[in-house]
């Protein structure tokens, strides 16, 4: 059968990518980078103000892969509006912005995607500074009104854009993502992780940045009610505001939890890998996700997650965790006690393993995206 494809020039906005090194910039790399290698056949120009190569960004400088544009002189302005210049002489097929914003001036024959991951800047404003705060509601309405299409990263996303921005539904698909390939496979086998002690295993584990709407202070209570024989130890794995972490560590001396608890930051993807892998589930009862990626990346790695039944998180999910009510500490408390029922355990690993492995794999996710951007150029020429 022929190929009725389009080869596609796309743009996209990598300031991200490039700069970000939690939930937008790790959004950014994976989704590129799985686009470049299932569709090699398309042009992928990446635009941002500012590069830099590490680890995990030096894939996107091969220049057989990708072209990288940044700006002639160092401007604030230049992604807002410099960089409609340079896509506008381009003419891509497609420009799609990849974290909520879309630059001005983009010209009308070339289709605009925007994708949103939360709206959390709206939903809790006081998480934010007041310039930022009012920037964000500014510059994302402005993207989600002006872009000809928007991709929602879950159901619980495009429900926040249409109630908060008053869109029409049928402007947003929504494509779920995926997580880096690393959580997927068996780690490398010479490698050795050194940021836990080496008999330490079967831990509860929290993965995330530590601020307050991730529920890790609720979380510590809730273990602290916990008696013995549900009694683990307990991984935090992150960083976050210095002033609830405080709060975090006055709980956990408060309950005499010190020898129980361990601290961890800056740890490679590897060291991540093993670190689920030695976990006996993810304590995640954060009250709003755009997404969740813990959460899956804890169900690629065959351990069940105690999370919220708020927002998005149910989705991530799905049949691979305990929801709990993130405001109540007693229903976590409870969740931390049933999911060391050996029988539900067992249940909800194989169940979250192959839901996530069906819904959330890199083919599945990006042949999803691959078929929107053909979709929607399609319908540009022919209107």
């Amino acid at each position: 059968m022929q190929d009725t494809r389009n080869r596609l020039s796309i743009a996209l906005d990598a300031k991200r990518l490039f700069n970000n090194f939690t939930g937008l910039g790790n959004y950014s790399r994976t989704l590129v980078r799985y686009l470049q290698y299932y569709y090699p056949e398309h042009e992928y120009h990446l635009f941002t103000p500012r590069v830099l190569k590490n680890k995990e960004t030096e894939y996107f400088f091969d220049s057989g892969k990708f072209t990288i544009h940044t700006p002639s002189s160092i401007s604030p302005l230049w992604r807002s509006y410099g960089m409609s210049r340079q896509i506008n002489t381009l003419r891509p097929d497609i420009f799609h912005g990849l974290s909520h914003e879309i630059p001005l001036g983009i010209h009308p024959d070339i289709v605009t995607v925007v994708t949103f991951h939360d709206l959390i800047y709206e939903l809790y404003p006081h998480q934010f500074g007041w310039w930022d705060r009012h920037l964000y509601h500014f510059k994302y309405r402005h993207s989600a009104q002006t872009a000809q299409h928007i991709i929602a990263i879950s159901n619980s996303t495009q429900q926040d854009i249409v109630s908060m921005y008053e869109l029409d539904a049928g402007k947003i698909e929504v494509l779920y993502q995926s997580c880096n390939d690393v959580f997927m496979y068996d780690p490398v086998d010479d490698f050795v992780s050194s940021v836990l002690p080496k008999d330490l295993r079967d831990y509860y584990l929290y993965v995330g940045s530590i601020i307050k709407r991730k529920g890790l202070l609720q979380s510590i209570m809730a273990y602290a009610k916990l008696d013995d024989k549900y009694r683990r130890p307990f991984v935090i794995v992150g960083n976050g505001d210095r002033t609830y972490i405080r709060q975090v560590k006055e709980m956990i001396s408060y309950y005499k939890l010190d020898k129980s608890v361990y601290f961890i930051n800056g740890v490679s993807n590897q060291d991540l890998v093993q670190i689920y892998d030695k976990s006996y589930c993810l304590i995640y009862p954060s009250v709003y996700e755009g997404f969740g990626i813990p959460v899956i990346e804890s169900l690629f790695r065959e351990k069940p997650v105690i999370t919220s039944c708020l927002s998005s998180l149910p989705e991530a999910a799905g049949p691979g965790a305990i929801l709990t009510d993130p405001y109540d500490v007693d229903s976590i408390t409870r969740a931390m006690k049933d999911i060391n029922d050996g029988k539900l355990y067992s249940r909800i690993k194989s169940e979250g393993y192959r839901y996530v492995w069906d819904k959330f794999n890199p083919e599945t996710t990006t042949n999803a995206v691959e078929q929107f951007y053909q979709k929607i150029v399609s319908e540009k020429k022919t209107s």
